[in-house]
C-alpha cells in the first residue's frame, strides 16, 4: 500500500513529532510512504527580511529569477533537512531529496492566463515528467523519501513548483492508494471565513463549480486544480485534512477515514 503525504509549511516545526510517529505506524503496517512538504510561510518570512514583498496569483507565488536561489535554499535546505532531522530523531531512516535529484521531477514554466492575457510568474513551474526510480531505490533500502518541491527544467535549472502539484504528480506516477494533504484548515470550506462550513465530500464537477464561482480562494485553488488535472481515476482515496488529523493517518490502512474533505474522483 502506497501513501503520498503532503504537509503544509504552516505545520512544519523544528520539534515535529506527530508526523514521524504516524509514518512509523504506517511502516509497521507494511506501507510505503513518500512525504512532500511545502514552505510558504517560511519563504515569505525570509524574503520579507530581505526587503521583498511576496506576490501571489491564483495561490501561486510569483518567483523572480533572482529569488530562486533563496527559495531553493529555504525549501531544499532549511526546511527539508529540518523535517528529515525530525524523522531521524524518531528513529525513522529518512532521506531528503528535491525534484532536481536523480532526474526525479522535470518541470516546465507555468503561465497563468487571465482575461486573455498571459501573466508571467517567473521561475514558477509545473511537473512535466516524473522518474520515480529514486523513490523505489530509497524504499528498497528502507528509507522514507522526504521531498522538497523544487524541480528542474529541461536544463535541470531550478523551478519553484507548488507542493500540492508535486504531491499529486508523484501519487499518479506511483499509482498510490492514498494521497493526503495536511494543512491548517479542516478541509475545503463552503465559506473560507467559516471553519464550520466544511464540505465532507467533493466531486470534480463540484470542485470546478466552486472555483468558477470564486468560492475557493488562496492556496486551496492550486490544490484542487492539481486534483482536477492530474488524478482522475489514478488514486483510491484523496483527503484534505487539518494537521491534527495526522495522528489518525494509520487508520486508513485499516479501512478508516480522516476528518476533512474526501475527494471522490472518477473510478473511486
Amino acid at each position: 500500500m502506497r501513501f503520498v503525504v503532503k504537509v503544509s509549511g504552516k505545520l512544519l516545526t523544528p520539534n515535529e513529532e506527530t508526523l514521524p510517529q504516524a509514518v512509523r505506524e504506517l511502516l509497521a503496517e507494511g506501507a510505503q510512504v513518500v512525504v512532500v512538504h511545502g514552505g510558504g510561510p517560511q519563504l515569505s518570512e525570509v524574503l520579507q527580511r530581505m526587503g521583498k514583498v511576496p506576490q501571489f496569483v491564483d495561490g501561486l507565488r510569483v518567483t523572480p529569477k533572482e529569488e530562486m536561489d533563496v527559495i531553493e535554499m529555504v525549501l531544499s535546505g532549511l526546511l527539508n533537512k529540518m523535517l528529515v532531522g525530525a524523522f531521524l530523531r524518531s528513529g525513522i531512516p529518512a532521506c531528503g531529496i528535491s525534484g532536481r535529484d536523480a532526474f526525479f521531477l522535470r518541470g516546465e514554466r507555468y503561465v497563468v492566463e487571465k482575461n486573455g492575457r498571459a501573466i508571467d510568474l517567473g521561475q514558477v513551474g509545473d511537473v512535466a515528467q516524473v522518474d520515480p526510480r529514486i523513490l523505489h531505490a530509497l524504499w528498497a533500502h528502507g528509507f522514507v523519501p522526504v521531498v522538497s518541491p523544487v524541480c528542474g527544467d529541461s536544463e535541470w535549472q531550478a523551478l519553484n513548483v507548488n507542493a500540492d502539484w508535486v504531491a499529486a504528480h508523484i501519487a499518479r506516477s506511483l499509482q498510490a492508494e492514498y494521497l493526503v494533504f495536511f494543512s491548517d484548515v479542516p478541509g475545503v470550506l463552503q465559506d473560507p471565513e467559516n471553519r464550520d462550513s466544511l464540505i465532507a465530500t467533493l466531486t470534480p464537477a463540484e470542485m470546478e463549480r466552486l472555483i468558477a464561482e470564486g468560492r475557493i480562494r488562496g492556496g486551496m485553488v492550486p490544490k484542487l486544480q492539481a486534483l482536477l488535472r492530474i488524478l482522475r481515476g489514478c488514486v483510491r482515496e484523496v483527503f484534505i485534512s487539518e494537521g491534527s488529523e495526522v495522528v489518525r493517518l494509520p487508520e486508513l490502512c485499516r479501512g478508516g477515514r480522516l476528518s476533512g474533505t474526501r475527494i471522490v474522483l472518477e473510478g473511486s
